[in-house]
């Protein structure tokens, strides 16, 4: 008789609750803080020029923060796990680990339509490995279908969400001013209008 290996789905999730929050504290140092003196700058000068930084910032975090709280919901509803969902989920792990790059580059040239782009790339990418995890539990049959009958809006609104993003890529070439506002609206509303039971 073949042995049966279970993995232990709670010290799972907190391994990638672990990860998620080193990728929280890596964002925010993308953040330098101003120098003392620069010759004819003031700080408050050199503190406004954080601005593009910020914005890059805080739509990575309401992102990450999105993928945590639906993560925390699947995981709740889970009722076991894999080794082709771990291995999904580091995918996953492995698209947000560019986080802090792509948000520090578009943030430092966030008037270069390429940096942006790119930043919608890695956002598209993030959330397209995100979908698969859903995908592949709801194909598995490793949660109750109930939950997935409960939260058929919020799954609409979330691939509408993946389409916007993807949008943006074309249209940071227009205005990358046009991409931010796609990120913040669309992230920030998904954290609004969640329905997750």
């Amino acid at each position: 008789m073949p042995v049966i290996y279970q993995f232990d789905k709670k010290r799972f999730e907190t391994f990638i609750d672990a990860i998620i929050a080193i990728l929280l504290t890596i964002l925010v140092l993308e953040i330098k803080i101003p120098e003392d003196k620069i010759e004819g700058v003031s700080t408050y000068h050199q503190v406004r020029s954080l601005i593009p930084y910020t914005v890059s910032y805080f739509a990575s975090f309401m992102l990450i923060l999105g993928f945590w709280i639906d993560y925390h919901l699947l995981f709740l509803n889970i009722t076991n796990i894999t080794k082709r969902f771990i291995i999904l989920n580091m995918l996953f792990i492995l698209s947000i680990s560019f986080a802090p790059f792509v948000t520090a580059f578009a943030g430092k040239h966030y008037r270069d339509p390429f940096a942006v782009a790119l930043l919608s790339v890695g956002y598209s990418i993030m959330n397209l490995f995100f979908m698969f995890i859903f995908l592949y539990a709801k194909s598995k049959n490793l949660t109750d279908p109930d939950f997935w009958k409960k939260n058929k809006g919020t799954a609409i609104f979330s691939a509408l969400g993946i389409v916007a993003i993807i949008a943006a890529i074309p249209l940071a070439y227009v205005d990358t001013y046009i991409s931010f506002t796609i990120f913040l609206v669309i992230f920030g509303w998904h954290l609004i209008k969640k329905k997750w039971y």
